[in-house]
């Protein structure tokens, strides 16, 4: 059985929060499980991680989930969307921050023909101070229906760099070409994959890469579907896939998964938020199938 599927069929664990929306417990983390006529969908509170998902037009889920993710406290889940904030990569430790290893509290669920919207929050705490010392606020609004919009609000006094590592589903890695990137970008591999044609991405090796001016819209296609991926207030836009070797070599995610999945990221790293306690700084993405 798929861990989609069995995200879904988990029981709920207390009250419906709305007539689509239930909580429940998988592995050790509580995750809200979403059923709405538009899509299906869940978001687990550690992270405030979307983790899959998928409209009602497909029969696979545009953001893809790891069969081998963990679910355990404290434990990056591979796959989804992890909210890698307040630093990207090794600029801080742990790696791409806390706020994906922490529980955030739902704020707000509400739904209507259109779909769901959540609310998450978390404030500086105990559990956070023992990464980070400085006061903040952050807000990670999410809308799942025949679109997905993902925004990361945030407050403080301090710059904090930040990635929606967003893991999207494909039919096969072989096919998918990526445009819209722009023809400036920063390798993070020593051996480089160079596009055939600039702007645009195909892949047949790892790839890990920054791009510093992609367009606001980007497109991947796959031979199946294509996805459209608008960016809000995002500087950057980072690419993954683990390829062969890599994919071998990491305990959460399945040896061929790297067939069925690229990473096109909405980031702020080479401008880094610059945060007030008094204004939102806020950036995000919209998802949809076209």
């Amino acid at each position: 059985m798929s861990i989609v599927k069995q995200i879904l069929d988990s029981q709920a664990s207390g009250a419906s929060l709305s007539a689509s929306v239930n909580q429940s417990t998988f592995g050790d983390l509580p995750v809200l499980v979403i059923k709405h006529k538009t899509c299906s969908a869940a978001v687990s509170l550690q992270g405030a991680h979307l983790l899959f998902w998928q409209p009602s037009t497909e029969t696979t889920p545009v953001i893809w989930l790891s069969q081998k993710a963990n679910f355990k406290k404290e434990v990056a889940i591979r796959g989804g969307v992890p909210v890698c904030w307040p630093w990207f990569g090794k600029l801080g430790d742990p790696m791409h921050g806390f706020a994906r290893l922490v529980e955030w509290q739902l704020d707000s669920c509400k739904e209507d023909n259109k779909g769901v919207d959540l609310t998450l929050s978390l404030t500086n705490n105990q559990k956070t101070e023992r990464f980070f010392t400085k006061p903040f606020h952050a807000w990670l609004t999410i809308h799942v229906g025949q679109t997905c919009e993902v925004t990361l609000s945030c407050q403080g006094d301090f710059e904090a760099t930040s990635a929606l590592h967003t893991y999207l589903g494909i039919n096969n890695i072989h096919d998918v070409i990526v445009k819209g990137l722009g023809d400036s970008y920063q390798e993070r591999l020593p051996v480089e994959n160079k596009p055939a044609v600039q702007g645009q991405l195909t892949v047949n090796q790892e790839v890990d890469r920054i791009y510093t001016n992609a367009d606001s819209v980007i497109t991947i296609a796959d031979g199946k579907r294509t996805i459209k991926l608008t960016n809000v207030n995002a500087s950057d836009v980072v690419t993954w896939n683990p390829w062969i070797d890599k994919a071998k070599a990491m305990a959460d995610f399945a040896d061929e998964e790297y067939q069925s999945m690229v990473c096109v990221e909405s980031c702020r790293i080479n401008k880094p938020l610059k945060l007030a306690v008094t204004k939102k700084s806020a950036y995000g993405f919209k998802i949809e199938v076209i």
